[in-house]
């Protein structure tokens, strides 16, 4: 009896231990971050057959590589897309339970970025849903906020820019 009790006693211990150990790992897990980091550089260096390994099916709307990329291409030329600065923050993972993180984490970033709209460039608060696909991260969805509020609930310290003028019209203040 003595021997069953310490047997399990130590297997419990164990997995305990394996748990935590589980549940530190994944929380310090930079895979999501280096997703979203692999995909925002290669869109701003206009590599889009590279940005392509690190989107879902979903980001694509399923189409192939070659026809995504020329798409993205297209859509950079027309609209004079230039991304400047990206700051990828540190990934957020959800609990499966209390020993494992689940397979999606939240990847706040901030981007800097201008159009043919938009020649003064902006800053993008934006926020990733990345996913663990086939043992690899991958950006699932992607948004840009604008409410202030979730804004700050992302970015608590950071401050938010006032919105530029345009020639055409005074630049408004943030109050």
């Amino acid at each position: 009896m003595g021997k069953l009790l310490l047997t399990l006693i130590v297997v419990a211990a164990a997995v305990v231990g394996g748990g935590y150990f589980n549940r530190t790992q994944c929380l310090s897990d930079e895979g999501p971050r280096a997703a979203v980091l692999g995909y925002v550089t290669a869109m701003k260096d206009k590599r889009f057959e590279d940005a392509y390994q690190f989107v879902t099916a979903t980001m694509t709307d399923g189409k192939p590589v070659a026809e995504w990329a020329g798409l993205q291409r297209k859509m950079f030329e027309m609209g004079g897309v230039a991304i400047g600065e990206i700051d990828v923050r540190s990934p957020h993972r959800e609990l499966k339970n209390s020993f494992m993180c689940a397979a999606t984490a939240k990847v706040p970033n901030v981007l800097h970025a201008g159009d043919v709209l938009n020649n003064q460039g902006s800053t993008e608060f934006e926020v990733y849903n990345v996913v663990l696909e086939g043992g690899a991260w991958k950006i699932d969805s992607q948004e840009t906020l604008f409410d202030e509020p979730m804004i700050h609930r992302w970015f608590p310290n950071d401050k938010i820019p006032d919105l530029k003028g345009t020639a055409d019209q005074p630049a408004t203040e943030k109050k």
